[in-house]
Order: structure tokens, then C-alpha cells, then sequence
């Protein structure tokens, strides 16, 4: 119970923290591009500067929505503290020291169905109520909106569902990650 009161002090205080410090928004890491994506895959990034915030190593998590032709790169839909919004991979690549690309154990129906879920949220503000989730809500953080999308499309890629100590009634990308649902395609260190 001292670990989640301290995890609730520590989400107050990142309110009034600026948005890059927590993100990692600042860095430029250089990553190789990933080959093997396909729609639904989900990625996640670690930062260090939001270590203090975030439980577990990964610190941020967002989904493969589409190959851009015009762009001539994948997008990727995430819940960012501005809100739910497409970016390219390329950018989501530079922001983090390490990031892992993860693939989902199920068909490409439901991968897709999961994507088509995600970029409805478009536009939804963001959810700092970290210690928690819901799968149809006004808001989401970075993870519940991961989550939250499969579990529309049938598939619960959280490690803890109910409650954990560490992680209390929310979902972690650490959780994600260690996920029986989920496995590395994809990984790479700066």
C-alpha cells in the first residue's frame, strides 16, 4: 500500500511538471527503422526522464495504425498529454532510448479491429488518472488506450487485470510488454 500511495504523490506532482520532461520529448535517438510492421502492432518506448513516473522499465506505449503512401511511412496512433493523435513512426522512434515493437498473438481481423477502435479516440483528451482504466472512457493515457483497444477486439493484453501492488487498477506499458499475449519482434537501444 506504500508503493501506491507513493505511485498517486508522484502522478500529482507530474501535473505540474512540464510535458517534454515527462515524455521524453526533448531527445533525438537514432533507431534502426523497424522492417517487419504490420497494422496492430504496438509500440513501446522508454524514456529516462520519466523513469521516476512511470512504473516498470517502458515508459510509454502507442499502436501501428496504417502505412501512409504520401508520407511514405507507418503512422502511429497514441495518447499523448495533448490528446489522441496520429504521428509517424519515424518521430515516435527518435523520442526514446529504447523502444520495443510488439506483436499481438491473434489474427489480423482483430489486430485491425483493435487499430480501427484506437483511431476513433482521435482527438480525446488526455487521462491522468494513471492508477486506473476503462475501456470506453472521454480520456486515455498512453497504455489504457493500447489496452483498452484490444480489449474492444476481444484480446486483454494487460499482465495484471484486476490489481496489482505496483501497478494498482491501471496498466502499465511494463505490463504490456511482460504480457502472455504479447511478444518482441523488435528491439533496440540507442
Amino acid at each position: 500500500m506504500k508503493k501506491a500511495v507513493l505511485f498517486v504523490v508522484s502522478v500529482i506532482l507530474a501535473l505540474s511538471t512540464p510535458v517534454l520532461a515527462l515524455s521524453g520529448g526533448e531527445e533525438n535517438y537514432e533507431h534502426p527503422y523497424p522492417s517487419d510492421v504490420i497494422v496492430g502492432d504496438i509500440l513501446i518506448g522508454h524514456s529516462p526522464t520519466s523513469d521516476w513516473l512511470i512504473p516498470g522499465y517502458w515508459t510509454h506505449a502507442s499502436m501501428v495504425a496504417y502505412y501512409d503512401d504520401k508520407v511514405g511511412e507507418w503512422m502511429v496512433v497514441e495518447a499523448w498529454f495533448t490528446g489522441v493523435r496520429v504521428i509517424k513512426l519515424s518521430e515516435y522512434l527518435q523520442r526514446y532510448d529504447e523502444v520495443a515493437l510488439l506483436r499481438v498473438r491473434t489474427t489480423d481481423s482483430v489486430r485491425k479491429r483493435a487499430v480501427i477502435f484506437a483511431l476513433a479516440q482521435i482527438g480525446k483528451p488526455y487521462d491522468y488518472r494513471l492508477w486506473t482504466k476503462q475501456v470506453y472512457g472521454w480520456s486515455y493515457y498512453c497504455s489504457e488506450l493500447v489496452w483498452a483497444a484490444y480489449s474492444t477486439a476481444g484480446v486483454d493484453i494487460d499482465k495484471y487485470p484486476r490489481f496489482s501492488e505496483k501497478y494498482l487498477w491501471g496498466v502499465a506499458p511494463q505490463e504490456i510488454y511482460d504480457d502472455g499475449d504479447t511478444y518482441v519482434i523488435y528491439q533496440h537501444h540507442a
